[in-house]
């Protein structure tokens, strides 16, 4: 089995990508690629289109080393990122009758032409930030307008601290050595109360480290709130830039499917497994799986579909008895 992976162009562009080939033993020129999805089994042809029957699109590769690489455009990267829930499979033939079968890695950075657009419209959102900035310009000014008034106040502090000193000038020295101890008075009593009230909030930070609860998701681009206040797909493009942990992506997923937001979960699970998340991939394949009785509300059981990420998961994680085992009873 030969491995597929399709990478962002260095600088990233908009709808174009590299796929690189490894461990196939084949030829690099003239050769025939088939592109297959699992959910439908629909093929890829050379408009970017998916039909029925399997189409084989003719390719030259280049060499790097030992693996292989081209530059595919908009006509076969838009299919394969436009759903980020879907997998497919890649099967190459040479002139020379070798044949093989891989899974498409999809990496990190890969987006479709669409995001050029996407892009454009971040800039226009983004315009809030001059907006702030406009209304940061605006505030100085009633700002500079109470300054002007507090400028106006000091004549009355003034006549005030003169009445004080000649207050001062008729007292006798005892008075000012009653103010002092007074003031020092309540100095102590100030330091007193704020060290006390230190002791006091000490325990306070441990309350909030209770508050947290299983499949709420977490905070942030990853929150329920998020998830359901807009798009899944932007929901799962904000999340994914925050670097999520693999602990907070299933917090994710499970919140997700506790909130009936079922897109959202598919693409979280297969957006991560297909970039190589084997840990991932084999909980995927597990909401699949026949074998498990408890099929949630977002996943029906699905031999094929179990079947596939399985192999996702062995193909990543070679180590793995448990997707070894279920592989090999969903496929006699």
């Amino acid at each position: 089995m030969f491995n597929p992976e399709l990478k962002p162009l260095q600088p990233a562009r908009p709808g174009n990508a590299l796929l690189t080939i490894r461990n196939w033993d084949g030829e690099h020129e003239n050769v025939s690629l088939t592109i297959q999805r699992n959910q439908d089994g629909n093929y890829l042809n050379d408009k970017g289109e998916w039909v029925g029957n399997a189409f084989e699109i003719q390719l030259s590769f280049e060499l790097n080393g030992d693996d292989l690489h081209i530059v595919l455009d908009k006509t076969f990267v838009d299919p394969l990122v436009s759903n980020l829930q879907m997998a497919y499979r890649f099967t190459l033939k040479d002139d020379e009758g070798n044949e093989d079968k891989g899974t498409l890695k999809i990496h990190n950075g890969v987006l479709s032409s669409l995001a050029q657009g996407q892009q454009d419209v971040i800039p226009s959102g983004g315009s809030v930030v001059p907006t702030i900035d406009t209304i940061d310009d605006i505030e100085p000014e009633p700002i500079i307008e109470p300054v002007e008034a507090v400028a106006e106040i000091p004549p009355a502090p003034e006549p005030i601290i003169e009445k004080v000193a000649l207050v001062k000038t008729k007292k006798s020295p005892v008075m000012g050595i009653i103010i002092a101890l007074i003031l020092l008075l309540i100095i102590a009593a100030l330091v007193w109360f704020f060290l006390f009230k230190n002791k006091s909030e000490e325990p306070a930070p441990a309350a909030p480290a209770q508050t947290y609860a299983p499949a709420n998701g977490i905070e942030g681009a990853c929150s329920v709130d998020s998830m359901k206040s807009g798009e899944a797909l932007a929901f799962v493009q904000n999340c994914l830039k925050s670097h999520p942990s693999d602990v907070e992506i299933v917090s994710t997923i499970d919140a997700a499917i506790a909130n009936n937001q079922c897109d959202i979960a598919q693409r979280l699970y297969a957006y991560k497994a297909q970039a190589g998340d084997a840990k991932i991939a084999f909980k995927y394949a597990q909401e699949y799986d026949p074998n498990n009785a408890s099929s949630g509300k977002c996943f029906s059981p699905d031999k094929e579909t179990a079947i596939y990420w399985y192999e996702v998961t062995v193909n990543n994680d070679s180590q793995n008895s448990d997707a070894k085992a279920r592989l090999e009873a969903l496929k006699k």
